[in-house]
C-alpha cells in the first residue's frame, strides 16, 4: 500500500480564495492583531507568514512585540477594547522563552472571547485554528464516521486538549494519549486514524500504525511520524512541512472572516 500524500498548501490556497471573497464582501476589512515574542525565532517566522497570507487575503496585519506578562496583558485589553480590531492571537514562544501555565493562562484570559479567532481560550467561540486544519484534512481523506477510533498522541497539549474534545463531539471514540499512557502502540496500532501533536521528530514508525490508517502529523519542526515507513501502511498522510501548517494559518483567517461577518 502507498498512502495518499496530502498537500496542505494546495488546500490551504482553496480556503485563502475563498476568505478573500468573503473579505472583499465586507465595508471594512477585518484587522489581525498578533502579540509575540521575537526573540523566538519560530514565533518570529510563524508571525511574518501570518502576516504575508492575511495581507493577501486583504486582512490587516499588526505586530506587537510580548513584553513583560503584566505589561502585555494590559495591552491585551487595551486591544481588545479597539472597535477596529476583528481578532487577537499570541503567538506561544518555545524553549527558553516558553509562558510558565500561569501567565499563559492569563494573556489568553485577556483576549476578549468574540476576537479569541485562533481559539487560545477553553471558552472560544472559535474551533482552534490547527484543530480546524486537522478536520479539514480528515475530511479530505474521508471524514469521520461514528464509532471511528482515532488516537490523539500529545493529548494534554495545546492541540491535543481541544483536538480531543472535537472528535469527540463528532461521535469518534477518541483515545487521549500523553506520557503517562502505557499501551501507547497497542492503541495506535488499533486505530482508524492516528494524529500526533508531541514535537518529537520520528516518535511514530510505520510498524506502530494500522494499515489503511488516516495519518495526521502536526509534530513542529521535523514531524512526529516517520514518513517512509508510515507512508508505506497508512491510506493517507499530512507531510511535514507541507500538510497541517500551511492550512492552520488559512484556517485563523477563515476564523478571522467569520468573526469580521459576525460584527457586520
Amino acid at each position: 500500500m502507498s498512502a495518499r500524500i496530502f498537500d496542505g498548501k494546495l488546500k490551504a490556497e482553496e480556503i485563502l480564495e475563498d476568505v478573500a471573497k468573503r473579505v472583499s464582501r465586507l465595508q471594512s476589512a477585518p484587522k489581525l492583531v498578533s502579540f509575540y515574542n521575537p526573540k523566538d525565532s519560530g514565533s518570529a517566522l510563524y508571525t511574518r507568514i501570518k502576516r504575508q497570507k492575511a495581507e493577501s487575503v486583504g486582512i490587516e496585519f499588526e505586530e506587537k512585540e510580548i513584553e513583560w506578562v503584566d505589561e502585555t496583558v494590559k495591552k491585551l485589553l487595551e486591544v481588545g477594547q479597539d472597535a477596529s480590531v476583528t481578532g487577537i492571537l499570541v503567538q506561544h514562544p518555545t524553549g527558553e522563552e516558553a509562558f510558565s501555565e500561569e501567565d499563559w493562562k492569563r494573556l489568553v484570559g485577556a483576549i476578549p472571547l468574540a476576537k479569541d479567532v485562533d481559539g487560545l481560550r477553553e471558552d472560544s467561540p472559535f474551533v482552534p485554528a490547527t484543530v480546524r486544519a486537522i478536520l479539514v484534512a480528515i475530511e479530505d481523506a474521508g471524514g469521520i464516521w461514528k464509532d471511528c477510533k482515532v488516537a490523539v498522541v500529545g493529548a494534554s497539549g495545546m492541540v491535543g486538549k481541544p483536538l480531543v474534545k472535537v472528535l469527540s463531539e463528532k461521535g469518534a471514540k477518541v483515545r487521549a494519549i500523553d506520557e503517562n499512557t502505557e499501551d501507547i502502540w497497542y492503541q495506535t496500532k488499533n486505530s482508524d486514524i492516528v494524529i500526533s501533536a508531541v514535537g518529537k521528530q520520528d516518535l511514530i514508525l510505520g510498524e506502530q500504525i494500522k494499515e489503511g490508517a488516516i495519518v495526521i502529523d502536526v509534530g513542529s519542526p521535523g514531524g512526529d511520524i516517520h514518513f517512509d515507513s508510515a507512508s508505506a501502511v497508512a491510506s493517507f498522510i499530512t507531510p511535514v512541512p507541507g500538510g497541517i501548517g500551511p492550512l492552520t494559518v488559512a484556517c485563523l483567517l477563515e476564523n478571522t472572516v467569520m468573526a469580521a461577518e459576525k460584527n457586520v
